[in-house]
């Protein structure tokens, strides 16, 4: 047998190691550039709320950037001016990673991320390796994406636990078995705040355009 196409693999393996080396030390230095960073994950309400934080940094004067996902997914500016993503293939977790290049060149103070990944893998890779965020958040836990998540409630908090940072903050409004995620953000030694909705005044609410739940 001919060791020559042995040989050729061999290279090509090397050489795409060495190619993944240098991608993930680019990435790097892209999150360095980015002093805060905000990862939102949950079943319901991800982009509202990505959005809603974004649209509260720029307000307190914090040079933010944000991207939303979904069937149309969004970047939106520092001047809170929406730009619709247009893909050429699927969606992929690695949009994540180029997303975040770009926002590093725009120099930002902040940047909130939507989390885009459903299977439990994917959003560890989300959180642990492209968006090492300061901040997490967890919207709500409900029966959804079962398939990939299931097949309990209990799953389903696991599963999202996946995006909880490391030496960080969690915030999150869930209230069933919400001892999960407190857990997991234990081990991880980050922060972990219960949202009080009640804090949120239906006068506050009114000054909304359109309807927003607390």
């Amino acid at each position: 047998m001919s060791l020559t196409p042995l040989i050729v693999l061999g290279v090509l393996a090397i050489a795409l190691c060495f190619a993944g080396i240098v991608e993930y030390q680019f990435h790097m230095r892209s999150l360095a550039a980015i002093p805060l960073r905000i990862h939102v994950n949950g079943t319901r309400g991800k982009s509202s709320v990505t959005r809603l934080i974004a649209a509260g940094l720029r307000e307190a004067g914090i040079r933010t950037f944000a991207k939303t996902t979904g069937t149309a997914p969004r970047v939106i500016d520092a001047e809170g001016k929406d730009r619709i993503i247009h893909r050429l293939r699927l969606p992929s977790i690695g949009e994540q990673v180029r997303l975040m290049s770009y926002f590093a060149q725009e120099k930002p103070e902040a940047v909130v991320m939507e989390c885009m990944a459903v299977q439990p893998q994917y959003q560890w890779i989300a959180e642990h390796k492209m968006v090492q965020s300061h901040i997490g958040v967890i919207t709500n836990v409900r029966p959804d994406h079962m398939d990939e998540m299931g097949p309990t409630l209990t799953d389903v908090a696991y599963s999202l636990s996946n995006t909880i940072p490391v030496n960080g903050t969690l915030v999150t409004g869930y209230d069933q078995n919400d001892e999960i995620l407190d857990q997991v953000a234990k081990n991880n030694e980050s922060e972990f705040i219960k949202s009080d909705e009640s804090t949120v005044s239906r006068d506050e609410l009114q000054e909304f355009s359109y309807l927003e739940h607390p």
